[in-house]
């Protein structure tokens, strides 16, 4: 059982990442800049690039490795200020590039491996034929034949993220080639997918096995750790433990579907009664949680999880508690 009760969730670029929250986060708050300016030394990406700013502009090949620095970076830093307020997790997890930055939150790898990791983690031997990530919502209960025939037709399963809030539907991770999807979205009930603007996805999916090849080599030489905090896998219901399970996270996380329900249920089972979406990463009052959840995405958000945690009674840090070395 965590001693808070509370939950980080991590997510990945799934729709369009929206970077007004974490660049208000960076006019306001010195803290989330330093990080910011960490991320440029190591991987060379100016604060600006990763806060949004003429991304329309980049190529497929730049606007992927932006896919993947940038919710990290905003999650990292946003995980930072919350610490500046007492707010401190017991137990982490995430999908796709949310779950490397949970697990190095959660003390199993060093900031700065985990960046340069994502900044080298894609494919440059793929070919430059744009990829893209979407959202379907399907009835509950069945898969309609539109659904069925895109799966062998170029679209592939990524993974559940469960129902809506509704429970009317059931919203599935797709990815694929961007004409494929596109003919799915045609083909599909208006509004029954949504096609996100993250190209070359590189998680979740076969379509990313030449990133698994690459994520390989680039594993072998990390310097993993059993994790310090609880770190929940969205693989399957499986708290990792050693140094050994987060590699295989690393490399499993490229290629395997994801499973948000078994993740929020793992960290139910860790007692959690509130948890926290770092950063625009997982999409807003959409999706049905086990524990109320709260998204932290600018600096207006913080004043909420605080009521939050006030609420359902999740213990804050004490005053003068330090930041661990690895965060």
């Amino acid at each position: 059982m965590t001693d808070t009760g509370l939950a980080f969730l991590c997510g990945t670029d799934l729709d369009t990442f929206d970077p007004s929250g974490p660049a208000a986060f960076y006019d306001s708050s010195p803290v989330l800049r330093h990080r910011y300016r960490q991320v440029a030394d190591w991987t060379g990406v100016t604060p600006g690039r990763l806060l949004g700013r003429d991304r329309a502009r980049a190529g497929a090949r730049e606007r992927a490795l932006l896919g993947r620095l940038a919710p990290a970076t905003a999650m990292l830093g946003i995980h930072d200020v919350l610490a500046v307020h007492r707010i401190r997790p017991g137990v982490l997890g995430g999908l796709g590039v949310g779950a490397m930055v949970a697990s190095c939150l959660a003390g199993a790898l060093p900031r700065d491996a985990l960046i340069r990791t994502l900044a080298d983690g894609g494919s440059p031997d793929e070919p430059d034929r744009a990829g893209a990530v979407a959202l379907a919502f399907l009835p509950a209960g069945h898969d309609p034949e539109w659904y069925r025939g895109a799966l062998h037709a170029g679209v592939r399963y990524c993974g559940s993220l469960g129902e809506d809030t509704s429970g009317t539907y059931r919203v599935v991770l797709l990815t694929g080639y961007a004409d494929a999807l596109g003919r799915l979205a045609t083909e599909a009930p208006k509004g029954a997918v949504r096609i996100g603007e993250s190209p070359g996805v590189t998680v979740h999916g076969p379509l990313g096995r030449a990133a698994h090849r690459r994520m390989r080599r680039l594993v072998t030489g990390l310097p993993f750790t059993a994790p310090v905090l609880p770190l929940c896998s969205a693989l399957e219901a499986k708290t990792l433990r050693t140094a050994d399970d987060v590699g295989e996270l690393f490399l499993r996380n490229v290629v395997q579907p994801a499973d948000l329900g078994s993740l929020t249920a793992e960290m139910h089972a860790h007692g959690t009664r509130l948890g926290l979406v770092l950063g625009p990463s997982l999409p807003r009052n959409l999706l049905r949680f086990p524990f109320p959840v709260v998204h932290v995405e600018s600096p207006a958000d913080i004043a909420r999880a605080i009521s939050a945690i006030l609420e359902f009674g999740v213990e804050m840090s004490p005053a003068g508690h330090r930041m661990p070395h690895w965060a």
